[in-house]
Protein backbone atom coordinates (compact mmCIF):
# COMPACT_ATOMS: atom_id res chain seq x y z
CA UNK A 1 0.00 0.00 0.00
CA UNK A 2 1.28 3.54 -0.81
CA UNK A 3 0.54 6.87 0.72
CA UNK A 4 -0.22 9.40 -2.10
CA UNK A 5 -1.23 12.55 -2.62
CA UNK A 6 -4.53 12.92 -4.44
CA UNK A 7 -3.93 16.45 -6.50
CA UNK A 8 -7.95 16.79 -7.16
CA UNK A 9 -8.58 17.16 -3.23
CA UNK A 10 -4.81 17.57 -1.64
CA UNK A 11 -5.32 14.85 1.00
CA UNK A 12 -3.19 12.10 1.73
CA UNK A 13 -5.00 8.36 -0.19
CA UNK A 14 -3.99 4.93 0.50
CA UNK A 15 -3.91 2.79 -2.43
CA UNK A 16 -1.99 -0.22 -3.45
CA UNK A 17 0.83 -0.06 -6.49
CA UNK A 18 -0.58 -0.11 -10.15
CA UNK A 19 1.70 -3.06 -12.14
CA UNK A 20 2.64 -0.33 -14.46
CA UNK A 21 4.31 1.98 -11.30
CA UNK A 22 5.87 -0.72 -9.86
CA UNK A 23 7.77 -1.20 -13.50
CA UNK A 24 8.24 2.51 -14.05
CA UNK A 25 10.14 2.48 -10.11
CA UNK A 26 12.20 -0.62 -11.55
CA UNK A 27 13.79 0.83 -14.56
CA UNK A 28 13.99 4.77 -13.56
CA UNK A 29 15.39 4.58 -10.32
CA UNK A 30 18.06 6.84 -11.12
CA UNK A 31 15.88 9.11 -12.58
CA UNK A 32 13.63 8.91 -9.13
CA UNK A 33 16.71 9.31 -6.68
CA UNK A 34 17.49 12.30 -8.43
CA UNK A 35 14.24 13.60 -7.87
CA UNK A 36 13.92 12.43 -4.60
CA UNK A 37 17.87 14.08 -3.84
CA UNK A 38 16.10 17.59 -5.54
CA UNK A 39 13.49 17.49 -3.10
CA UNK A 40 11.03 15.97 -4.84
CA UNK A 41 7.86 14.52 -2.16
CA UNK A 42 7.91 11.17 -2.10
CA UNK A 43 3.81 11.10 -1.94
CA UNK A 44 3.83 13.01 -5.25
CA UNK A 45 3.67 9.68 -7.35
CA UNK A 46 3.42 6.12 -6.81
CA UNK A 47 6.44 5.96 -8.72
CA UNK A 48 8.37 8.10 -6.23
CA UNK A 49 6.71 6.54 -3.32
CA UNK A 50 8.10 2.90 -3.84
CA UNK A 51 11.20 4.16 -4.79
CA UNK A 52 11.34 6.13 -1.53
CA UNK A 53 10.32 2.88 0.34
CA UNK A 54 13.52 0.74 -1.25
CA UNK A 55 15.76 3.50 -0.50
CA UNK A 56 14.46 3.70 3.61
CA UNK A 57 15.34 0.37 3.74
CA UNK A 58 18.63 -0.19 6.54
CA UNK A 59 20.03 -2.91 4.35
CA UNK A 60 20.10 -0.40 1.20
CA UNK A 61 21.69 2.24 2.96
CA UNK A 62 24.07 -0.50 4.61
CA UNK A 63 24.97 -1.18 0.71
CA UNK A 64 25.73 2.41 -0.40
CA UNK A 65 28.29 2.59 3.10
CA UNK A 66 29.54 -0.51 1.69
CA UNK A 67 30.19 0.85 -1.98
CA UNK A 68 31.67 3.89 -0.20
CA UNK A 69 33.92 2.29 1.75
CA UNK A 70 35.34 0.61 -1.59
CA UNK A 71 35.50 3.52 -3.00
CA UNK A 72 37.49 4.72 -0.05
CA UNK A 73 39.76 2.06 0.12
CA UNK A 74 40.39 2.20 -3.95
CA UNK A 75 41.30 5.84 -3.30
CA UNK A 76 44.01 4.93 -0.74
CA UNK A 77 45.55 1.70 -2.80
CA UNK A 78 48.56 2.26 -4.58
CA UNK A 79 49.42 0.98 -7.82
CA UNK A 80 46.52 0.77 -10.89
CA UNK A 81 43.34 0.79 -10.37
CA UNK A 82 41.93 -2.49 -11.08
CA UNK A 83 39.62 -3.65 -13.57
CA UNK A 84 37.32 -5.53 -11.37
CA UNK A 85 35.89 -5.72 -7.74
CA UNK A 86 34.31 -7.76 -6.04
CA UNK A 87 33.61 -9.87 -9.64
CA UNK A 88 31.37 -6.55 -11.03
CA UNK A 89 33.58 -3.98 -13.54
CA UNK A 90 34.54 -1.04 -11.94
CA UNK A 91 34.99 2.71 -13.16
CA UNK A 92 38.13 3.90 -11.63
CA UNK A 93 37.94 6.46 -8.78
CA UNK A 94 39.74 10.00 -8.66
CA UNK A 95 42.08 9.11 -5.88
CA UNK A 96 43.00 12.06 -5.56
CA UNK A 97 39.32 13.99 -4.99
CA UNK A 98 38.64 11.43 -2.65
CA UNK A 99 41.51 11.59 -0.47
CA UNK A 100 41.12 14.73 -0.06
CA UNK A 101 37.55 14.02 0.76
CA UNK A 102 38.57 11.19 3.33
CA UNK A 103 37.21 12.88 6.21
CA UNK A 104 33.68 13.94 4.59
CA UNK A 105 33.41 10.47 3.04
CA UNK A 106 34.22 8.81 6.45
CA UNK A 107 31.16 10.96 7.76
CA UNK A 108 28.87 10.22 5.19
CA UNK A 109 29.51 5.93 6.25
CA UNK A 110 29.17 6.36 9.14
CA UNK A 111 25.73 8.47 9.21
CA UNK A 112 24.37 5.66 6.67
CA UNK A 113 25.12 2.90 8.86
CA UNK A 114 22.96 4.54 12.09
CA UNK A 115 20.04 2.20 13.37
CA UNK A 116 16.69 3.85 12.69
CA UNK A 117 15.05 5.61 9.63
CA UNK A 118 17.07 9.07 8.14
CA UNK A 119 15.54 11.23 5.48
CA UNK A 120 15.17 9.24 1.94
CA UNK A 121 16.28 12.65 0.53
CA UNK A 122 19.51 11.94 1.93
CA UNK A 123 19.78 8.19 0.95
CA UNK A 124 18.78 9.61 -2.94
CA UNK A 125 21.70 12.14 -2.89
CA UNK A 126 24.18 9.55 -1.95
CA UNK A 127 22.82 7.03 -3.98
CA UNK A 128 23.00 9.65 -7.03
CA UNK A 129 26.65 10.53 -6.23
CA UNK A 130 27.80 7.08 -5.86
CA UNK A 131 26.23 6.46 -9.35
CA UNK A 132 27.00 9.16 -11.19
CA UNK A 133 29.87 8.04 -13.58
CA UNK A 134 30.44 11.64 -14.70
CA UNK A 135 30.44 13.00 -11.17
CA UNK A 136 33.31 14.37 -9.04
CA UNK A 137 33.85 10.76 -7.59
CA UNK A 138 34.59 9.46 -11.01
CA UNK A 139 35.13 12.18 -13.55
CA UNK A 140 38.35 14.03 -12.68
CA UNK A 141 36.83 16.86 -15.20
CA UNK A 142 33.85 17.25 -12.80
CA UNK A 143 33.25 20.73 -12.00
CA UNK A 144 31.24 19.40 -8.74
CA UNK A 145 33.21 19.85 -5.34
CA UNK A 146 32.90 16.41 -4.12
CA UNK A 147 33.83 17.39 -0.28
CA UNK A 148 30.77 19.89 -0.63
CA UNK A 149 28.45 17.36 -2.28
CA UNK A 150 29.58 15.21 0.70
CA UNK A 151 28.52 17.62 3.40
CA UNK A 152 25.41 17.50 1.38
CA UNK A 153 24.45 14.38 1.30
CA UNK A 154 25.38 13.56 5.19
CA UNK A 155 23.50 16.94 6.45
CA UNK A 156 20.77 15.56 4.54
CA UNK A 157 20.78 12.17 6.26
CA UNK A 158 20.77 14.02 9.69
CA UNK A 159 17.85 16.04 9.30
CA UNK A 160 14.70 15.54 10.80
CA UNK A 161 12.16 13.13 8.49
Amino acid sequence: MLLLLDERTDALVVRPARPWERVKAGLCTHQLDEELARGASPEATAPLALRARTLAQETFRHNLARSARQILAEAQRAGPAPLVLGGQPTIPVCRKRVRAAAAELTELIHRLQLPGPVPVRGVAQVSVLLGDANGPLYDRDSQDDLRARLSEAAGALSQAS
